[in-house]
Protein backbone atom coordinates (compact mmCIF):
# COMPACT_ATOMS: atom_id res chain seq x y z
CA UNK A 1 0.00 0.00 0.00
CA UNK A 2 1.13 3.54 -0.70
CA UNK A 3 1.57 6.37 1.77
CA UNK A 4 -1.81 7.91 0.89
CA UNK A 5 -3.61 4.69 1.77
CA UNK A 6 -1.76 4.40 5.08
CA UNK A 7 -2.63 7.98 5.95
CA UNK A 8 -6.29 7.35 5.10
CA UNK A 9 -6.35 4.31 7.40
CA UNK A 10 -4.74 6.30 10.23
CA UNK A 11 -7.23 9.13 9.71
CA UNK A 12 -10.20 6.75 9.94
CA UNK A 13 -8.84 5.15 13.12
CA UNK A 14 -8.29 8.59 14.67
CA UNK A 15 -11.85 9.60 13.76
CA UNK A 16 -13.11 6.35 15.26
CA UNK A 17 -11.26 7.05 18.51
CA UNK A 18 -12.79 10.53 18.81
CA UNK A 19 -16.27 9.07 18.15
CA UNK A 20 -15.63 6.41 20.77
CA UNK A 21 -14.51 9.02 23.30
CA UNK A 22 -17.57 11.17 22.62
CA UNK A 23 -19.97 8.24 22.85
CA UNK A 24 -18.50 7.03 26.15
CA UNK A 25 -18.65 10.51 27.70
CA UNK A 26 -14.88 10.72 28.26
CA UNK A 27 -14.50 13.69 25.93
CA UNK A 28 -17.21 15.61 27.79
CA UNK A 29 -15.65 14.89 31.20
CA UNK A 30 -12.20 16.07 30.07
CA UNK A 31 -13.68 19.20 28.52
CA UNK A 32 -15.53 19.90 31.78
CA UNK A 33 -12.29 19.60 33.78
CA UNK A 34 -10.57 21.98 31.36
CA UNK A 35 -13.47 24.45 31.59
CA UNK A 36 -13.34 24.44 35.42
CA UNK A 37 -9.59 25.12 35.39
CA UNK A 38 -10.01 27.91 32.81
CA UNK A 39 -12.69 29.58 34.94
CA UNK A 40 -10.37 29.31 37.94
CA UNK A 41 -7.57 30.95 35.92
CA UNK A 42 -9.92 33.71 34.80
CA UNK A 43 -10.69 34.40 38.47
CA UNK A 44 -7.02 35.09 39.27
CA UNK A 45 -6.13 38.66 40.21
CA UNK A 46 -2.78 40.10 41.25
CA UNK A 47 -2.76 43.45 43.02
CA UNK A 48 -0.18 45.65 44.72
CA UNK A 49 2.81 43.86 43.24
CA UNK A 50 6.12 45.44 42.27
CA UNK A 51 8.52 44.70 39.42
CA UNK A 52 11.74 43.10 40.61
CA UNK A 53 13.48 42.88 37.24
CA UNK A 54 16.13 45.57 37.05
CA UNK A 55 18.01 44.76 33.87
CA UNK A 56 21.37 43.14 34.52
CA UNK A 57 21.51 44.22 38.16
CA UNK A 58 20.00 42.01 40.88
CA UNK A 59 17.03 43.58 42.67
CA UNK A 60 16.87 43.54 46.46
CA UNK A 61 13.43 43.16 47.99
CA UNK A 62 11.64 42.67 51.29
CA UNK A 63 8.98 39.97 51.11
CA UNK A 64 5.80 40.18 53.11
CA UNK A 65 6.20 38.65 56.57
CA UNK A 66 4.40 35.32 56.63
CA UNK A 67 3.15 33.37 59.67
CA UNK A 68 6.04 31.43 61.16
CA UNK A 69 8.68 33.54 59.39
CA UNK A 70 11.97 33.60 61.30
CA UNK A 71 12.94 37.24 62.09
CA UNK A 72 16.53 38.51 61.80
CA UNK A 73 18.69 37.16 64.61
CA UNK A 74 20.70 40.21 65.72
CA UNK A 75 19.25 43.35 67.24
CA UNK A 76 20.87 45.53 64.58
CA UNK A 77 19.41 43.48 61.75
CA UNK A 78 15.98 43.52 63.38
CA UNK A 79 16.14 47.28 63.73
CA UNK A 80 17.13 47.88 60.10
CA UNK A 81 14.56 45.35 58.88
CA UNK A 82 11.76 46.98 60.91
CA UNK A 83 12.62 50.49 59.71
CA UNK A 84 12.67 49.43 56.06
CA UNK A 85 9.43 47.47 56.39
CA UNK A 86 7.69 50.43 58.04
CA UNK A 87 8.94 52.90 55.45
CA UNK A 88 8.79 51.48 51.89
CA UNK A 89 9.81 54.85 50.40
CA UNK A 90 13.01 54.85 52.46
CA UNK A 91 13.67 51.26 51.39
CA UNK A 92 13.10 52.19 47.75
CA UNK A 93 15.61 55.05 48.01
CA UNK A 94 18.09 52.48 49.28
CA UNK A 95 17.38 50.31 46.21
CA UNK A 96 15.14 47.83 48.05
CA UNK A 97 11.56 47.15 46.94
CA UNK A 98 8.94 46.14 49.49
CA UNK A 99 6.39 43.52 48.38
CA UNK A 100 2.91 44.12 49.76
CA UNK A 101 0.63 42.72 47.08
CA UNK A 102 -1.69 39.74 47.01
CA UNK A 103 -2.93 37.04 44.66
CA UNK A 104 -6.62 36.15 44.78
CA UNK A 105 -8.48 33.15 43.38
CA UNK A 106 -12.18 32.35 42.87
CA UNK A 107 -12.96 36.05 42.25
CA UNK A 108 -11.59 37.16 45.59
CA UNK A 109 -12.83 34.28 47.77
CA UNK A 110 -9.28 33.05 48.43
CA UNK A 111 -6.31 35.37 48.91
CA UNK A 112 -2.58 34.75 49.28
CA UNK A 113 0.15 37.32 50.03
CA UNK A 114 2.81 37.70 47.35
CA UNK A 115 6.36 36.76 48.31
CA UNK A 116 7.90 37.65 44.94
CA UNK A 117 6.78 39.43 41.80
CA UNK A 118 3.77 38.78 39.59
CA UNK A 119 5.50 36.49 37.06
CA UNK A 120 6.73 34.15 39.81
CA UNK A 121 3.27 33.95 41.36
CA UNK A 122 1.74 32.95 38.02
CA UNK A 123 4.59 30.52 37.43
CA UNK A 124 3.66 28.85 40.70
CA UNK A 125 0.05 28.42 39.50
CA UNK A 126 1.25 27.01 36.18
CA UNK A 127 3.43 24.53 38.05
CA UNK A 128 0.40 23.32 40.02
CA UNK A 129 -1.69 23.04 36.85
CA UNK A 130 0.96 21.21 34.81
CA UNK A 131 2.59 19.09 37.50
CA UNK A 132 -0.41 18.37 39.72
CA UNK A 133 -3.66 18.68 37.77
CA UNK A 134 -2.40 17.50 34.37
CA UNK A 135 0.87 15.70 35.13
CA UNK A 136 -0.25 13.42 37.97
CA UNK A 137 -4.02 13.52 38.45
CA UNK A 138 -4.70 14.03 34.75
CA UNK A 139 -2.31 11.30 33.61
CA UNK A 140 -3.89 8.73 35.92
CA UNK A 141 -7.40 9.69 34.83
CA UNK A 142 -6.38 9.50 31.18
CA UNK A 143 -4.95 5.99 31.69
CA UNK A 144 -8.12 4.88 33.50
CA UNK A 145 -10.59 6.45 31.11
CA UNK A 146 -8.86 5.24 27.93
CA UNK A 147 -8.34 1.70 29.28
CA UNK A 148 -11.41 0.45 27.41
CA UNK A 149 -10.50 1.86 24.00
CA UNK A 150 -8.35 -1.05 22.85
CA UNK A 151 -10.40 -3.93 24.33
CA UNK A 152 -13.52 -2.67 22.54
CA UNK A 153 -11.46 -2.25 19.37
CA UNK A 154 -10.41 -5.92 19.63
CA UNK A 155 -13.81 -7.38 20.54
CA UNK A 156 -14.71 -10.51 18.53
CA UNK A 157 -17.68 -8.83 16.82
CA UNK A 158 -15.60 -5.81 15.73
CA UNK A 159 -12.14 -7.16 14.94
CA UNK A 160 -13.09 -9.56 12.08
CA UNK A 161 -14.59 -6.65 10.12
CA UNK A 162 -11.34 -4.72 10.43
CA UNK A 163 -9.15 -7.72 9.72
CA UNK A 164 -11.08 -8.48 6.53
CA UNK A 165 -9.65 -5.33 4.99
CA UNK A 166 -6.32 -5.56 3.09
CA UNK A 167 -4.40 -3.92 5.95
CA UNK A 168 -1.60 -5.44 8.01
CA UNK A 169 -2.54 -6.11 11.61
CA UNK A 170 0.37 -4.10 12.96
CA UNK A 171 -0.88 -1.11 10.98
CA UNK A 172 -4.30 -1.39 12.60
CA UNK A 173 -2.71 -1.67 16.04
CA UNK A 174 -0.39 1.31 15.60
CA UNK A 175 -3.16 3.29 13.91
CA UNK A 176 -5.45 2.82 16.89
CA UNK A 177 -2.57 3.68 19.27
CA UNK A 178 -1.97 6.85 17.26
CA UNK A 179 -5.69 7.61 17.45
CA UNK A 180 -5.68 7.43 21.25
CA UNK A 181 -2.53 9.58 21.42
CA UNK A 182 -4.13 12.14 19.10
CA UNK A 183 -7.23 12.33 21.28
CA UNK A 184 -5.22 12.71 24.51
CA UNK A 185 -2.83 15.15 22.82
CA UNK A 186 -5.77 17.30 21.76
CA UNK A 187 -7.10 17.35 25.33
CA UNK A 188 -3.65 18.15 26.78
CA UNK A 189 -3.04 20.94 24.27
CA UNK A 190 -6.49 22.38 24.89
CA UNK A 191 -5.93 22.35 28.67
CA UNK A 192 -2.46 23.92 28.55
CA UNK A 193 -3.22 26.54 25.89
CA UNK A 194 -6.58 27.52 27.41
CA UNK A 195 -5.19 27.95 30.93
CA UNK A 196 -2.15 29.80 29.54
CA UNK A 197 -4.39 32.21 27.65
CA UNK A 198 -6.70 32.70 30.65
CA UNK A 199 -3.80 33.48 32.98
CA UNK A 200 -2.19 35.73 30.37
CA UNK A 201 -5.36 37.73 29.78
CA UNK A 202 -5.97 38.22 33.50
CA UNK A 203 -2.40 38.95 34.60
CA UNK A 204 -0.50 39.94 31.43
CA UNK A 205 2.08 37.25 32.20
CA UNK A 206 2.85 35.19 29.11
CA UNK A 207 5.18 32.36 30.12
CA UNK A 208 6.00 30.52 26.89
CA UNK A 209 7.90 27.81 28.81
CA UNK A 210 4.52 26.58 30.07
CA UNK A 211 3.67 25.42 26.53
CA UNK A 212 6.52 22.90 26.65
CA UNK A 213 4.30 20.91 29.01
CA UNK A 214 2.22 19.76 26.02
CA UNK A 215 4.81 17.43 24.41
CA UNK A 216 6.20 16.37 27.80
CA UNK A 217 2.80 15.32 29.21
CA UNK A 218 1.79 13.60 25.97
CA UNK A 219 5.09 11.72 25.96
CA UNK A 220 4.43 10.47 29.50
CA UNK A 221 0.99 9.20 28.50
CA UNK A 222 2.37 7.49 25.38
CA UNK A 223 4.95 5.64 27.48
CA UNK A 224 2.52 4.32 30.08
CA UNK A 225 -0.30 3.60 27.64
CA UNK A 226 1.87 1.09 25.79
CA UNK A 227 1.35 -1.46 28.59
CA UNK A 228 -2.41 -1.00 28.24
CA UNK A 229 -2.12 -1.89 24.55
CA UNK A 230 -0.21 -5.08 25.35
CA UNK A 231 -2.69 -6.13 28.03
CA UNK A 232 -5.59 -5.45 25.68
CA UNK A 233 -4.11 -7.70 23.00
CA UNK A 234 -3.32 -10.47 25.48
CA UNK A 235 -6.47 -10.38 27.64
CA UNK A 236 -9.04 -8.25 25.75
CA UNK A 237 -10.17 -7.14 29.19
CA UNK A 238 -10.88 -3.53 30.11
CA UNK A 239 -10.29 -4.25 33.81
CA UNK A 240 -6.90 -5.81 33.08
CA UNK A 241 -5.91 -2.72 31.08
CA UNK A 242 -7.18 -0.38 33.78
CA UNK A 243 -5.46 -2.00 36.76
CA UNK A 244 -2.41 -3.04 34.74
CA UNK A 245 -1.64 0.47 33.49
CA UNK A 246 -2.08 2.00 36.97
CA UNK A 247 0.11 -0.70 38.55
CA UNK A 248 2.70 -0.16 35.82
CA UNK A 249 2.70 3.56 36.66
CA UNK A 250 3.15 2.83 40.39
CA UNK A 251 5.86 0.24 39.68
CA UNK A 252 7.72 2.70 37.46
CA UNK A 253 7.67 5.28 40.25
CA UNK A 254 9.02 2.70 42.71
CA UNK A 255 11.78 1.49 40.39
CA UNK A 256 12.77 5.03 39.40
CA UNK A 257 12.89 6.20 43.02
CA UNK A 258 14.73 3.11 44.31
CA UNK A 259 17.33 3.11 41.55
CA UNK A 260 18.07 6.82 41.93
CA UNK A 261 18.38 6.48 45.70
CA UNK A 262 20.72 3.48 45.36
CA UNK A 263 22.89 5.06 42.68
CA UNK A 264 23.07 8.34 44.59
CA UNK A 265 24.52 6.87 47.79
CA UNK A 266 28.03 8.12 48.58
CA UNK A 267 29.94 4.83 48.64
CA UNK A 268 29.84 1.09 47.86
CA UNK A 269 29.88 0.22 51.56
CA UNK A 270 26.16 1.06 51.75
CA UNK A 271 24.98 -1.08 48.82
CA UNK A 272 26.68 -4.17 47.31
CA UNK A 273 28.07 -3.75 43.82
CA UNK A 274 25.65 -6.28 42.31
CA UNK A 275 22.72 -4.33 43.81
CA UNK A 276 24.05 -1.12 42.27
CA UNK A 277 24.36 -2.84 38.90
CA UNK A 278 20.81 -4.16 39.22
CA UNK A 279 19.52 -0.70 40.18
CA UNK A 280 21.34 0.82 37.22
CA UNK A 281 19.87 -1.74 34.83
CA UNK A 282 16.37 -1.26 36.27
CA UNK A 283 16.70 2.48 35.81
CA UNK A 284 17.50 2.22 32.11
CA UNK A 285 14.94 -0.45 31.14
CA UNK A 286 11.90 1.09 32.84
CA UNK A 287 9.89 4.32 32.40
CA UNK A 288 11.14 7.26 34.45
CA UNK A 289 8.32 9.41 35.86
CA UNK A 290 10.65 11.07 38.39
CA UNK A 291 12.94 12.13 35.54
CA UNK A 292 9.93 13.59 33.76
CA UNK A 293 8.93 15.50 36.90
CA UNK A 294 12.48 16.87 37.15
CA UNK A 295 12.40 18.00 33.52
CA UNK A 296 9.06 19.73 34.16
CA UNK A 297 10.46 21.23 37.39
CA UNK A 298 13.38 22.75 35.47
CA UNK A 299 11.30 23.95 32.52
CA UNK A 300 8.93 25.87 34.80
CA UNK A 301 11.80 27.11 37.03
CA UNK A 302 10.07 25.72 40.09
CA UNK A 303 13.16 26.30 42.24
CA UNK A 304 11.83 29.85 42.66
CA UNK A 305 8.91 28.44 44.65
CA UNK A 306 10.07 25.16 46.17
CA UNK A 307 13.20 23.72 47.64
CA UNK A 308 14.56 21.20 45.15
CA UNK A 309 13.51 17.75 46.44
CA UNK A 310 16.25 15.42 47.63
CA UNK A 311 15.41 12.85 44.96
CA UNK A 312 15.98 15.51 42.27
CA UNK A 313 19.34 16.48 43.80
CA UNK A 314 20.42 12.83 43.83
CA UNK A 315 19.27 12.36 40.26
CA UNK A 316 21.19 15.37 38.99
CA UNK A 317 24.35 15.02 41.05
CA UNK A 318 25.03 11.33 41.54
CA UNK A 319 23.54 9.63 38.52
CA UNK A 320 24.88 11.58 35.56
CA UNK A 321 21.38 12.74 34.65
CA UNK A 322 20.71 13.37 30.97
CA UNK A 323 17.19 14.47 29.92
CA UNK A 324 17.73 13.24 26.36
CA UNK A 325 18.94 9.77 27.36
CA UNK A 326 16.17 9.51 29.93
CA UNK A 327 13.49 10.20 27.33
CA UNK A 328 15.09 7.97 24.68
CA UNK A 329 15.44 5.00 27.05
CA UNK A 330 11.80 5.37 28.15
CA UNK A 331 10.74 5.44 24.52
CA UNK A 332 12.84 2.31 23.96
CA UNK A 333 10.80 0.24 26.42
CA UNK A 334 7.64 1.70 24.85
CA UNK A 335 8.78 0.48 21.45
CA UNK A 336 9.46 -2.99 22.86
CA UNK A 337 5.98 -3.20 24.40
CA UNK A 338 4.34 -2.06 21.16
CA UNK A 339 6.39 -4.59 19.17
CA UNK A 340 5.27 -7.37 21.52
CA UNK A 341 1.68 -6.17 21.14
CA UNK A 342 1.94 -6.26 17.33
CA UNK A 343 3.51 -9.73 17.45
CA UNK A 344 0.78 -11.09 19.74
CA UNK A 345 -1.96 -9.42 17.70
CA UNK A 346 -0.60 -11.00 14.52
CA UNK A 347 -0.81 -14.45 16.15
CA UNK A 348 -4.28 -13.94 17.65
CA UNK A 349 -7.10 -16.07 16.30
CA UNK A 350 -10.40 -14.36 15.36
Amino acid sequence: MNIRTNLAIAEQLIRDTFRQARASGIAGILLAVTAICVVLCLSVRVSGDVALQGGDEPVLFLPQPLPGTVPPTTAADRGVHSVLEANPELARREGIETISGSLTLAFGAVSFPLTRERADAIGFLELLLAGGVAGTFGLLLALVWTAGFFPSFLEPHAAPTLLAKPVARWQLLLGKYLGVLTFVGFQVALFIVATWLALGVRTQVWNLSYLWCIPLLLLQFAIFYSISVLLAVVTRSTMACLFGSVLYWLLAWGINCGSVMARGLPGPEYVPSFALALADAAYWISPKPIDAQLILFNILRAEHHFERPVIFKLLESGCGFSPHLSILSSLGITGVLLALSAFEFDRADY
